[in-house]
């Protein structure tokens, strides 16, 4: 082989790389930008099994937005070869550290994916890792021949593209976290028939884990199991799908205080129905319980159903906000991660007719009763 055919050969080899890993970061930074939300949600996941404490919301929804500006940044510079040997040596170090935590996730396996694409695709903590050790051998050889990468754009042009790209990604997240994700890609997107979903659902799609914590070691026990020593602490108790699919529209479950349950009362009310989401009830949002209390008054004047749907069972919690907030309405119970799946707010409203899904709203931009005509 020539010296000639050897570089074409390796300038092509790096571009392809080089171009695989650009279209992986976009995609990636695109989809967590899309639900920055999501992402809290992850990395909350990951802080319970790893790190044995929380943070607060919002400085992960910073870190959230963060992250996908860096994929994203990571990956439009990758694309149009900008600052071909800072970005090159930046993707290595990256990937190094993502292959040795989805190494560690593969083993002790925390959680069911890594969450890197979101609900758009859900990769096993294995193939997660056979992938991001393709990405890191692929980073590598464009680092070793980074001078190979093709320019395509001027120097100006390429300040133009950082500007641009800066801001998109940045008002994208901005955006969906106050209007909602653009693209659902969660069981319980608009126009979904839930009553369909529910009703027609015999079989259950999940199984109960119930998780426990001692010195820093996770014990998950199934419905059946006895109960640890009382030196383990209790945690959560989850339901996971039997599939390997998300959740599932058909696992919306609720019940009353009383434990009873509700889900029928819900999703075959004739008319309209509201849903007020709030997974925590101590970390809810209360800037915006006016307009929640306006909405219920609404609701009652029309005799529409209006149900808050909360995960936060204990009385003291269901206190602690009424007392905040003047609420009249009563709790219902639901699983916290469904909730967190069927809208991304906290508080986050939900509009039902006959069952179905009509509209959703987060806490940032929860309807006036004037915004409410064009969907009743």
């Amino acid at each position: 082989m020539t010296q000639q055919t050897k570089t074409l050969t390796l300038t092509v080899a790096v571009n392809i790389c080089r171009l695989l890993l650009a279209a992986t970061f976009i995609f990636s930074g695109l989809i967590k930008a899309n639900d920055p939300l999501g992402t809290v949600y992850k990395l909350q996941d990951y802080l319970q099994a790893i790190a044995w404490f929380q943070l607060p919301d919002t400085f992960l929804l910073g870190c959230a937005v963060i992250l996908a500006f860096f994929e994203f940044t990571l990956g439009i510079y990758s694309l149009f070869g900008i600052y071909r040997k800072t970005i090159s040596r930046l993707t290595v170090v990256f990937m190094i550290l993502m292959t040795l935590l989805t190494v560690y996730i593969a083993i002790a396996n925390p959680v069911s994916d890594c969450g890197c694409f979101g609900d758009v695709i859900i990769l096993s903590n294995k193939a997660t890792l056979a992938k991001n050790i393709v990405l890191l051998a692929a980073s590598a050889f464009v680092c070793r021949y980074y001078r190979l990468q093709k320019d395509i754009l001027s120097p100006a042009l390429q300040w133009l593209v950082m500007f641009l790209s800066l801001c998109a990604i940045i008002g994208y997240a901005i955006y969906c976290i106050i209007a909602l994700p653009v693209f659902d890609f969660r069981p319980y997107k608009v126009g979904t028939n839930l009553q369909e979903a529910v009703m027609n659902h015999t079989e259950p799609r999940f199984d109960v884990a119930i998780i426990y914590k001692k010195d820093g070691q996770t014990l998950t026990l199934t419905a059946e199991d006895e109960d640890p020593d009382s030196t383990w602490i209790y945690v959560e108790t989850r339901r996971i799908p039997r599939t390997e699919t998300d959740l599932a529209a058909a696992d919306f479950y609720v019940t009353n205080t009383e434990e009873e349950d509700i889900t029928p009362d819900i999703l075959l009310n004739d008319g309209y129905t509201f849903l007020l989401i709030i997974p925590n009830l101590r970390n809810a949002d209360e800037g915006c319980i006016d307009r929640v209390n306006a909405l219920y008054e609404y609701a009652q004047d029309n005799q529409w159903g209006f149900y808050c749907l909360t995960a936060s069972s204990e009385t003291r919690d269901q206190r602690y906000w009424r007392d905040h907030t003047g609420a009249e309405y009563d709790f219902s119970l639901a699983e916290e991660r469904m909730l967190k799946t069927v809208v991304r707010g906290q508080p986050g409203l939900v509009l039902l007719h006959d069952g179905v899904i009509v509209k959703k709203w987060s806490n940032y931009n929860l309807p006036k009763e004037e915004d409410l005509k064009q969907f009743l």
